[in-house]
């Protein structure tokens, strides 16, 4: 298999963004393209279980996440 020099990700969304910083940290450039003029929000939440943490971790952006993060409690 041969090797890639660029990427071109459709999509800013979470997994676009992720894929983006992912290649970044093995040495792949990549192009992110979104059709949204302006990040906007959603109103939305995401709830993270412990396999997406290890994912986050994997690609550098947990440590950034955790201090934002308030943890489920019972």
């Amino acid at each position: 298999m041969g090797s890639f020099e660029e990427v071109v990700i459709v999509g800013g969304g979470i997994a676009g963004l992720a894929t983006a910083v992912a290649l970044k940290r093995v040495g792949v450039r990549s192009l992110v393209l979104e059709r949204s003029h302006e990040l906007r929000a959603t109103g939305g939440s995401i709830g993270l279980f412990a396999n997406a943490w290890r994912a986050l971790e994997a690609i550098g952006v947990a440590n950034k996440l955790v201090p934002l993060y308030s943890a489920f409690e019972k």
